[in-house]
């Protein structure tokens, strides 16, 4: 995967024009069985640890294994990212991925399938996932007009929210009616199916800035990129805003279904009304977010999204022990507001950053979220039991909904917006 800076402005232009959103519509369907059936899998391999085991604390391992190699590996992965040919390195990866499907059919067909094995194959793909998502990500203005980026943004996120919902559905589907190598196929049919699309497009490369320098190794390409995402000073604080709201947010995505469990007193069949509530609710924020792109900030959609996903949970952590349905109901329009602060960003770093050291920047972001989400992550448990789940919740949430508003108090946050050029 050489650097190609053969790229030049008018294939870049022309990639850009009227022809962007066939290229987008191949590349979407594409990846969007990739996904599907990278959901259907881990649900399986998480379904498959539960079943053999029954601990608590193997899943949570295969969590940590699934989280920190793609926080870990960000940074290098970006500096390749931003050298290597973003759909050729998208292509690899998803076929890495379908190479550690072949060896877990490989695993159960002789009967070798273990705990440990599966782990650490569950690492392996999340170390592809460090590749995958930043590459992905920086590849889409290559091609996307700016004006269409937050559009683009919103419709990656319903991908998302889509096949979140409906990836456990298959993999649940699929392991009632056929045995787990057929299940675990299904990842390798949509591996092929995504790299078949990405051979039918053209993804220009990025060009170096006329005048900038290049980087020798790798060390200092990664601290070229910390000095571009530091040089957009609003941007980098919003960065910040981000990432304090991911340090609350997440340890209570993971305390919801205990929350079903302990303050509502309902079961499984509870626990999944709420999921496909909050799901539900991602998937109308996803479009919403689409009209909404040309008539509102992508700042304004942030700090709004942000205020009202924590008055949201605050609320649900004050309701009473038989405010199940009320407890739905507000999963809903939790699920509405993530997107609309969660999609914008992404749109802001693709216009904002230069796109030679897009990667870098992306993944930097990437490995800062997951980073500060692992100890909110293990705080939050004893914190919670201590304080009770739901007044956790409706602490968590005032002080998401407080992060809201820090995102509207520099006036250079303020008027940042997807129409800017991105610095030469």
């Amino acid at each position: 995967m050489a650097n190609d800076e053969t790229a030049s402005s008018d294939g870049l232009a022309a990639s850009r024009g009227d022809g962007w959103l066939r290229t987008f519509l191949i590349i979407f369907s594409g990846q969007a069985f990739s996904l599907l059936g990278s959901s259907a899998v881990n649900f399986a391999l998480v379904w498959w640890l539960t079943a053999t085991t029954g601990s608590a604390s193997i899943l949570a391992y295969a969590s940590i294994a699934g989280l920190m190699p793609q926080a870990v590996i960000g940074p290098v992965a970006g500096t390749f990212i931003d050298r290597w040919d973003r759909r050729i390195t998208m292509m690899v990866v998803d076929l890495c991925i379908a190479v550690t499907s072949l060896g877990l059919i490989a695993l159960f067909a002789f009967g070798r399938a273990s705990v440990g094995a599966i782990i650490a194959i569950v690492a392996l793909r999340s170390l592809g996932a460090g590749f995958h998502t930043p590459a992905s990500q920086a590849a889409v203005p290559m091609y996307v007009p700016q004006e269409h980026l937050m559009r683009v943004a919103g419709w990656n996120f319903f991908l998302g929210s889509g096949v979140a919902m409906a990836g456990p559905v298959l993999g649940a589907f699929l392991m009632g009616v056929a045995p787990m190598t057929a299940v675990l196929s299904v990842d390798i049919v949509g591996a092929v199916i995504a790299v078949v699309t990405l051979l039918l497009v053209r993804i220009p490369h990025p060009q170096r800035p006329i005048g900038d320098a290049v980087a020798e190794g790798l060390l200092a390409e990664f601290v070229e990129g910390w000095r571009e995402l530091l040089r957009h000073r609003a941007l980098f604080y919003l960065t910040m805003v981000l990432t304090l709201v991911t340090l609350l947010y997440m340890p209570l995505n993971a305390l919801f279904p205990l929350m079903t469990f302990e303050h509502f007193k309902g079961g499984a069949l509870g626990a999944s009304v709420v999921e496909l509530a909050f799901g539900g609710g991602m998937l109308v924020g996803s479009l919403l977010m689409g009209r909404l792109s040309s008539r509102v900030t992508p700042v304004r959609l942030i700090g709004v999204g942000i205020v009202c996903e924590g008055a949201l949970l605050a609320g649900a952590g004050l309701l009473p022990g038989s405010g199940f349905w009320a407890f739905v109901g507000l999963c809903v329009f939790m699920g509405v507001s993530v997107p609309l602060f969660a999609a914008p960003l992404t749109a802001l770093f693709q216009t904002l950053v230069e796109p030679s050291r897009l990667g870098r920047v992306l993944s930097l972001y990437t490995t800062i979220s997951l980073l500060v989400a692992a100890p909110g992550l293990l705080l939050a448990g004893p914190l919670a039991e201590r304080t009770g789940v739901a007044p956790w919740f409706a602490l968590s949430g005032g002080l998401i909904l407080l992060s809201g508003f820090l995102v509207w108090a520099p006036r250079a946050v303020r008027g940042l917006t997807v129409t800017q050029p991105s610095v030469p």
